[in-house]
């Protein structure tokens, strides 16, 4: 398509033919972009992909680059105390912890972002747990755990008198067994043990192994409880005789200190591995060491005995006491620092430490005291010292994590070389197509992916980078946004970029696949994403859209997804993969299936009988998948040598061996406790943690009354004991990783997931689950709430279970476990009520997710609220405001309270919700108007993607899919789901500067038109032919059935080509000199016919498909009465191809052409407001519609009826609709926006305090309540409406107008009551704002264009420009007269800018190509400022004045130089106009340095654009770069870079103001910030919908205004929260009531000339500016009067 004509309807009548599609977007803006600055970011990345930054890259951590081999650090942010204690005596205080202590440290460690866990693995130990024998081995194995990931403390020792039990070992080596077993003499205690220890062959070495209880005492488990009473005294004595026996044995035949596992109870066992043998038991180690005076010489007792071993013989008790009196004085207190012992001393009572007693009431305060003290102490210091040697990275723990899980499913990986030979080929192949690893669930995908990521290394020579996502594994890669920022930043990091991502996923993808092109021959790149069916549906993402399609050089991309179709991603990698680049993992052979089980076995150190080793292999025929493999292993590996026929039977399937595993465990931990436990593990949003799954169990009845059925403990709790024994036996099919901040475990296969889901989450349980999920993370039952409970006997109390408090914060960290949980339990629970109270309608939980997450999170909670509450109207309108405000939020999620007031203003459904707004404390903005688009109306969604306005736009057929272009900014093209409201996909490196896009060949295909060529490609991305274009002067135009001819109109040529495959079909020659074809014009194509006008775009020609020849051609448009050139700039053809419409922008008449005639048949009359730019026709060819302005319009073709639709925020500069229901649109911005014309329209009080349609001018008057304005009420040109107005900006209306005749060009306000206004005589006029009325009338006249002017001398002058712009002069207010000329340079150069102190002494002056003039009203001199005295090669227009000093800022050209080159930089100075010197440069060195040594510097500059002075002390500088810059004004230092702007920035201050505006003018930022003008933090921001002209602070400082036009409105805008809120209506009330009066500013002797005027600057006020200024030849300090 050609580039189209359009033109500007100026206020003046005054019409323009441009070349562009760019349009001026409203009278009164005048913000333009320059070439170079609209393109520096297209510049910037074109650079950054043709630059080798291999010499930086891969100086990173290996981790980065994908190194399997190396061993990773923790990355867990946990601390996990172990406390080692006897039961019996301290019972009291570790209760006391529990309840006083551990919250507090566990709060502390929240506030530094740590988890802190707890193991007291001393009460609530079952009977099953004694029955296994396994106590002692799981303190030990979660001591050792504790050590493994604890960062400071692991070790809390309560060891005081008690030595404790000495537990029997489980397991014994075979030889050592038999060796003790001949030394015993003893038959019957030999006896004892042989029928206790059985010989297992199967471990390697053999060992012989401790029988459980209850398979020689069935009773010991038994409900009965004299039985179990007997049994147990049973075991008992067995158990005492055999510990012994072996005792005695060990000290005989195997020494001393071998012996010692035989004599040392399970406490000393702890305080070996904890303390002794700890790496830094300063760091790690804490002992409360409490003595209880003279326990010693206390009768024995059973009391006393629960503190100190005294019953029994002598040499029973006494033995006990040397071996602790060993281990405390002798070893722990040598070991351990000083500092890290707690002392206490307290006296024995009958109770022994008795909680009631005072004394010892005062010892365990002090104790729990001294122990937090310690505790956050420790704490502190280990975190400090982690973070200076551990790297706190997201990105770095999200590599740590996918590398361990890859190392973890290497271990045993065996076999598999045809598959693994294949993934070599493709890795070392030209292939640019993804490779797809598929298969069922179970088949072994990701250890062949993973065994891949390890291998690459060895086949590639170069230094490949590798990164591998499993996903569902981490949170990071389970949804789409987190997975690409993760893995784009990571790219970014290895090829030595800057790491920044973007926020919105559209450009997240963009940029992801942009990435991929720093990969090089050096440093070629491999991604490695296992799972793809795992990845969350939200977003389209298992629509693959986001999946490159064609890879760069030197970048392979690895894939293994199932192939069911409702994962739906195997199918659709089918539709742009090769069958080559397709890998179906095969049944693993007979030989590697041996294989696999014997190193497996080697592995676990053990070995399988014959017998068994077949029941395994044969088991496998039955189900050859490894996943059905490794759960039959894991249950054979539990078989010993000795085990029964009817013990070694495996299932048939996954899902039964899963299922027999979740039975064993019911029967071996209780089937409550596991069926909810794992209920809960399933139900989890991301996983639990093991401190959070004890606290949810803890809060569960059922669990705890089962648990709890012959034994309740001191606290109402889950005994810590049973939920480790349970993840114990669960271990290997759990992964640990990291989920919001903790460590989490969840499911290592989706297998045991669905199983577990349909055994323990079925519907009639869900909703229970999600339930107490939902109340935990609500801190429901935390911070001493007691919950109730009835327990097993019927009895009813409630009690505290002492689970972790959940705020929304600790400290300045976020709960972000609380933020993405909660909803999403609240949700699946089908609690409404409680969701939008705690969450989706809680404007303290929004505010704080947006802070800590982002919207993307946000949005999708609502979403899925949506679907399963689809009527709540709370959530339809908060949903539809944070979807509108989804870029606003990305920009600044702190503007949330202002955007929901806004826009949900007087929704009464959300009313609560606006009050939880309006009540917070945070700062921010709020207009005291309505100025955002309202959710629930026509606009569904404005999506973002594109970096500047979108030049075309296309919508299939059906509506369902849109396709756009960029007009610069990006190359990409992307493709939109019109009915998701979510971009599909962006496409990139096609070509440069796309000017079309068109679905062609029945919506199939896309058409792109570039600067050089055509090109046509799949929506996967794939380009199926190029058609060159030799000159880029031609129109392009589609047509054909389904759009399948492709016709290129050049000067009198057309050549078609056939669409579906870009052959050239025929080429045809216009006969006629009077048309040309060329880039200016516009054309419409239908199934037979394509319509083109030439250059002029006043003739039309048709050429027909069917003849292939032109049937009709010639002009059609003339210039009208009055001589008006008129050009068609709309067309299209009627649905029955029998007519042509078209149509001017200026009349908008819709003319018909008859197409078998060439005549015109028809004009409907049009309107000269409209401005018509494209012509659609509805499928029914019934209808006609367009864009006009902002408006959608559709005309009945019958009738002529228009109906005007939409109220868009910015002109439409195409619109598409498939329904004339659901509408798309592109504008100057850079969004593209659907809207439902169906709905009603929802204007709020936009058109309530509208002005009319243009403001010009807009003064704050001193009284902050008033403002004055020149505005337009209508927006009809020829309608010569203007006034003069007072606005109550309180009130919101105008309380003073004067209605004038023409409209004036300047105004100044000089107090509360005048104002100076001119008139077309060129004479300023006092005008009392009161009265409306003429006060006086100054002598002499200024310029025609003058628009500009200054109070000064304490407001007794004005300063305005002289009447040819050549001087200055001033005019004394009180009389009227010109009372000082203020002379200029040159009578061939004008003043072009002028600006003016805050006191009015000092005036600062820019001569057209010429010096800067300084003048000093106070002591009547002036200095000129040259090139020469700044080093400049030019003087610039950017300049300020200080109200201090005599210093001003001026600018000029000059070339910096950086390591021998030059660049152009527009860089400001402070000048001493009294020393008449340069007292600083104001150049961003460091910056400066920074941008030029990059390689991609482009496009950054440190060019300033404007500057200000504030506060009387400071400069502010506005850059090229977006930053802004603060400087000292006495020194020239830089004190600030002020961040956070995306565009070019406006900078509004008044000097002794509080605070300065700035605001992103450009569409794509459109923001206001208000700036702290002391502190320079930025206070508060506010993205808007519609641009402002300009913005004002009033005179309070405080607050400020802005006005817009079409709509014109004044707004006021101030600060809400903490901040002392500004309330006009306390400023007294200057104008009274209301007053209208018709006002004329002129009269006949306005336009006489004043004898006695000094202002000689007479001349051609049209006189071009004449550049001969020589700067030698004049002095540069004279007398300007």
């Amino acid at each position: 398509m050609g580039m189209e004509m359009a033109r500007e309807k100026t206020m003046g009548l005054k019409r323009e033919k441009t070349l562009g599609l760019k349009r001026e977007k409203t009278v009164g803006i005048q913000r333009e972009k320059t070439t170079f600055d609209r393109s520096r970011r297209r510049l910037t990345q074109s650079v950054i992909r043709n630059t080798d930054f291999s010499k930086d890259a891969f100086k990173v951590d290996r981790v980065f680059v994908g190194d399997m081999t190396i061993e990773c650090p923790s990355t867990a942010k946990i601390v996990r105390i172990f406390t080692s204690s006897t039961f019996t005596d301290t019972m009291h205080e570790r209760n006391k912890w529990m309840t006083d202590a551990y919250p507090r440290i566990k709060r502390f460690c929240q506030e530094k972002g740590y988890d802190f866990q707890v193991v007291d693995m001393r009460w609530g130990v079952r009977d099953e747990a004694n029955d296994e024998h396994t106590a002692t081995e799981l303190c030990l194995k979660e001591l050792k755990l504790c050590q493994k990931l604890s960062t400071g403390p692991n070790f809390v020792s309560l060891l005081s008198h008690k030595y404790g039990y000495r537990s029997l070992q489980r397991v014994i080596d075979a030889e050592e067994f038999e060796t003790l077993l001949s030394a015993i003499e003893d038959d019957h205690s030999k006896e004892i043990l042989n029928k206790w220890f059985q010989r297992d062959n199967n471990s390697v070495p053999p060992i012989y192994v401790l029988s459980p209880i209850s398979k020689l005492i069935p009773d010991f488990l038994s409900a009965d409880k004299e039985k179990k009473k007997a049994a147990k005294q049973q075991w008992w004595d067995e158990g005492d005789l055999m510990q012994e026996a072996l005792e005695q044995a060990a000290l005989k035949a195997l020494g001393e200190e071998n012996a010692r596992n035989y004599v040392i109870s399970v406490t000393e066992r702890e305080v070996q591995m904890g303390m002794l043998e700890a790496e830094k038991p300063g760091v790690e180690c804490i002992w409360i060491k409490r003595k209880i005076n003279n326990i010693e010489n206390i009768e024995s007792s059973w009391q006393l005995s629960r503190y100190i071993e005294c019953l029994g013989d002598d040499e029973k008790w006494q033995k006990p006491r040397r071996l602790m009196e060993e281990l405390r004085e002798k070893r722990m207190s040598k070991i351990l620092p000083s500092e890290n012992i707690l002392h206490y001393s307290v006296n024995w009572t009958e109770k022994g430490i008795d909680p009631d007693f005072a004394e010892h009431k005062e010892y365990l305060s002090k104790m729990t005291e001294g122990f937090i003290d310690l505790m956050c102490s420790k704490i502190d210091s280990a975190i400090t010292e982690h973070s200076k040697s551990h790297k706190v990275d997201p990105l770095y723990e999200e590599c740590i994590e996918h590398t361990l899980f890859c190392q973890t499913k290497c271990e045993n990986f065996y076999g598999r070389e045809d598959t693994l030979q294949k993934i070599k080929e493709y890795i070392y192949g030209d292939s640019n197509n993804t490779l797809v690893v598929h298969g069922l669930s179970g088949s072994g995908k990701t250890s062949i992916v993973a065994k891949c990521a390890q291998l690459i290394p060895t086949w590639l020579k170069s230094g490949a980078a590798i990164m591998i996502r499993f996903i569902g594994t981490t949170p990071n890669s389970s949804n789409i946004a987190s997975m690409l920022a993760s893995l784009t930043k990571q790219i970014k990091l290895v090829y030595a970029r800057d790491t920044k991502v973007p926020e919105e996923l559209n450009e997240l993808v963009q940029e992801f696949q942009r990435c991929l092109e720093y990969a090089s021959q050096s440093h070629p790149l491999i991604i490695i994403l296992d799972s793809l069916d795992q990845i969350d549906s939200s977003h389209n993402a298992r629509q693959l859209t986001w999946l490159p399609t064609r890879l760069p050089a030197y970048v392979k991309f690895i894939v293994s997804t199932l192939e069911e179709e409702e994962y739906q991603c195997f199918q659709k990698l089918q539709t742009f993969v090769s069958n080559e680049n397709m890998i179906a993992v095969p049944k693993l052979p007979a030989d590697d299936v041996s294989g696999i089980v014997n190193k497996w076995l080697s592995n676990q150190r053990r070995c399988l009988t014959d017998v068994q080793m077949q029941i395994l292999l044969k088991s496998f025929d039955s189900c050859p998948l490894p996943l059905y493999l490794k759960l039959s292993f894991d249950e054979a590996c539990r078989w010993q040598s000795y085990a029964s026929a009817s013990d070694t039977v495996l299932q048939k399937t996954i899902r039964d061996s899963i299922n027999s595993l979740y039975k064993r465990l019911e029967v071996s931990h209780g089937e409550k406790l596991v069926s909810r436990a794992l209920g809960y593990l399933t139900a989890a949003r991301n996983g639990l943690s093991e401190s959070e799954l004890e606290d949810i169990l803890s809060c569960d009845e059922d669990v705890l009354n089962d648990v709890y059925m012959y034994w309740t403990p001191p606290l109402r709790r889950l005994p810590p004991l049973l939920l480790v024994r349970l993840r114990t036996d669960l271990q290997q099919y759990l992964v640990e990783r990291e989920a919001d901040g903790v460590r989490v475990m969840n499911w290592y296969h989706r297998q045991f997931i669905e199983a577990a889901r349909a055994r323990y989450c079925t519907k009639d349980k869900a909703s229970f689950l999600h339930s107490q999920l939902a109340d935990f993370f609500s801190g429901k039952w935390a911070d001493g709430s007691k919950k109730p409970y009835t327990d097993k006997a019927g009895k009813s109390d409630s009690s505290d279970r002492h689970c972790v408090s959940q705020p929304l914060q600790f400290g300045d960290t976020y709960n972000i476990r609380k933020m993405n949980s909660l909803p999403f339990h609240r949700l699946y629970a089908g609690d409404l009520t409680k969701l939008k109270e705690e969450c989706l309608c809680n404007f303290e939980f929004l505010q704080t997710k947006l802070a800590a997450i982002s919207i993307r999170e946000m949005v999708d909670d609502y979403d899925h609220a949506r679907r399963i509450f689809p009527k709540d109207q709370q959530l339809n309108l908060i949903g539809d405001a944070l979807q509108l405000s989804e870029d606003d939020m990305i920009y600044d999620p702190f503007m949330f309270p202002g955007q929901m007031l806004d826009r949900l203003a007087g929704e009464k459904d959300v009313a609560d919700f606006l009050k939880q707004c309006e009540s917070c404390t945070n700062l921010y903005l709020r207009p005291n108007q309505e100025v955002l688009v309202k959710p629930g109306g026509q606009l569904l969604v404005a999506m973002a993607g594109h970096r500047g306005p979108v030049r075309s736009l296309d919508l299939k057929k059906n509506g369902k899919v849109a396709v756009t272009c960029c007009e610069d900014g990006d190359d990409e093209i992307r493709t939109w789901d019109v009915q998701t409201c979510r971009m599909l996909r962006c496409y990139e490196e096609l070509g440069t500067e796309p000017h079309f896009v068109s679905f062609i060949n029945n919506d199939e295909h896309i058409l792109i038109q570039f600067a050089g060529a055509i090109k046509v490609i799949t929506e996967e991305g794939s380009i199926m032919y190029s058609i060159e274009t030799p000159t880029p002067m031609y129109q392009l135009c589609v047509a054909g059935k389904g759009k399948s001819v492709i016709g290129i109109f050049t000067e009198r040529t057309v050549e078609l080509y056939d669409a579906t495959n870009g052959r050239k079909i025929d080429s045809s020659k216009f006969t006629s000199d009077a048309i040309t074809f060329g880039a200016e014009g516009i054309n419409a194509g239908s199934d037979q016919f394509m319509v083109v006008t030439d250059t002029t775009q006043q003739h039309l020609a048709i050429f027909s498909l069917k003849s292939r020849s032109f049937v009709g051609a010639g002009q059609v448009m003339t210039s009208d009465a009055d001589g008006e050139y008129m050009s068609i700039d709309a067309l299209t053809i009627s649905a029955n191809e029998k007519q042509v419409y078209f149509t001017d922008s200026w009349t908008n008449d819709i003319r018909t052409l008859d197409i078998a005639k060439f005549e015109e048949v028809s004009v409907k009359k049009g309107s000269t407001d409209d401005y018509t730019l494209s012509y659609h026709v509805s499928h029914d060819g019934k209808k006609l519609y367009f864009s006009s302005h902002k408006e959608f319009v559709i005309m009945d073709l019958s009738s002529g009826k228009k109906e005007y639709l939409i109220s868009h925020p910015c002109n439409i500069t195409d619109v598409r609709t498939a329904d004339l229901k659901k509408v798309v649109t592109i504008t100057e911005d850079t969004c593209v926006r659907v809207w439902d014309v169906t709905k009603p329209v929802k204007e709020g009080d936009i058109l309530k305090y509208c002005l009319g349609y243009n403001i010009w001018n807009m003064k704050t008057l001193p009284n902050p309540r008033y403002v004055a304005i020149l505005f337009k009420r209508s927006e009809k040109q020829n309608n010569p409406d203007f006034s003069f107005g007072v606005y109550d900006v309180a009130k919101n209306r105008i309380v003073r107008e004067a209605q004038l005749k023409e409209s004036p060009s300047v105004l100044i306000v000089l107090d509360d009551k005048y104002a100076i206004l001119n008139m077309g005589s060129r004479r300023l006029k006092i005008v009392d704002m009161d009265t409306m009325t003429v006060h006086s009338s100054f002598e002499g006249k200024i310029n025609n264009q003058e628009d500009s002017g200054h109070v000064v001398k304490d407001g007794t002058g004005i300063v305005i420009r002289s009447r040819n712009q050549h001087n200055l002069k001033l005019y004394d207010i009180e009389s009227g007269k010109t009372k000082t000329i203020f002379r200029g340079e040159s009578s061939l150069c004008k003043i072009s800018k002028f600006v003016c102190s805050q006191s009015g002494d000092l005036i600062l002056a820019k001569v057209s190509d010429g010096p800067i003039i300084v003048y000093d009203i106070t002591s009547n001199t002036k200095t000129v400022i040259h090139t020469k005295n700044l080093g400049v090669k030019d003087l610039g227009d950017k300049m300020c004045v200080s109200s201090s000093d005599h210093r001003v800022v001026v600018s000029g050209e000059k070339d910096v130089v950086c390591s021998g080159e030059k660049n152009r930089e527009h860089v400001a100075f402070i000048w001493d106009s009294k020393k008449r010197c340069v007292i600083a440069e104001l150049l961003d060195k460091e910056y400066f340095f920074k941008y030029m040594t990059k390689e991609n510097r482009k496009g950054l500059s440190i060019s300033v654009d404007d500057v200000m002075c504030v506060n009387g002390t400071d400069i502010v500088s506005a850059h090229d770069d977006y930053i802004m810059r603060v400087w000292d004004l006495m020194s020239g230092d830089l004190l600030h870079r002020l961040m956070g702007h995306s565009s070019n920035i406006e900078m509004y201050c008044i000097e002794e103001g509080n605070f300065f505006v700035t605001y992103g003018c450009w569409e794509e930022e459109n923001a206001l910030r208000l700036w702290d003008a002391t502190s320079f933090t930025c206070v508060a921001s506010f993205k808007l919908d519609h641009p402002i002209v300009r913005a004002s602070i009033c005179s309070d400082g405080r607050s400020f205004v802005t006005y817009t036009v079409n709509p014109a409105r004044v707004v006021h805008w101030k600060l809400h929260g903490n901040e002392p809120m500004v309330d006009l209506f306390l400023e007294k009330e200057t104008f009274e009531g209301e007053l209208t009066v018709d006002l004329d500013l002129q009269d006949e002797a306005d336009y006489d000339e004043d004898p006695g005027d000094i202002d000689s600057d007479f001349g051609d006020t049209d006189k071009e500016d004449v550049d001969d200024y020589d700067e030698e030849e004049d002095d540069d300090d004279d007398d300007y009067t």
